[in-house]
């Protein structure tokens, strides 16, 4: 009787870490993307960025040894022939040497069916 009892306990166990595992991936087509820094600019570079249905979210930093003042991404929405559809702005604040700094974006209506988005960062250099 016990052994049923822990057979069954466990088969309860196994089933919720199965249906943990199959949930596990963000929903509505959220994706993360993480790459080196590059661009014109390699003091100042978005790391990562992901997008959930109408927000664009992301992580710059300052590579340099200088502070600087009113970081700005501008990104352009780009369609799957690399069209550019529209560009938007966020302001991100100032960051000091090596600081880095999340930001987020709401997607305006005409630049909701992008499918790739290019980064520039702008800055005033202390």
């Amino acid at each position: 009787m016990i052994f049923q009892r822990r057979l069954a306990f466990y088969a309860w166990i196994a089933a919720a870490l199965l249906l943990v595992g199959l949930t596990g991936e963000p929903v509505h087509g959220a994706k993360a993307v993480q790459k080196a820094p590059s661009g014109k600019n390699p003091d100042l570079a978005v790391l990562d960025h992901e997008r959930w249905l109408d927000t664009l979210k992301g992580t710059v930093k300052n590579f340099s040894k200088a502070s600087a003042r009113d970081v700005t991404v501008v990104v352009r929405f780009r369609d799957r022939k690399k069209k550019v559809l529209g560009t938007q702005r966020v302001s991100v604040g100032d960051l000091r040497s090596g600081e880095q700094s999340s930001w987020s974006l709401a997607i305006e209506e005409r630049n909701r069916s992008a499918t790739s988005y290019q980064f520039v960062v702008h800055a005033i250099w202390q």
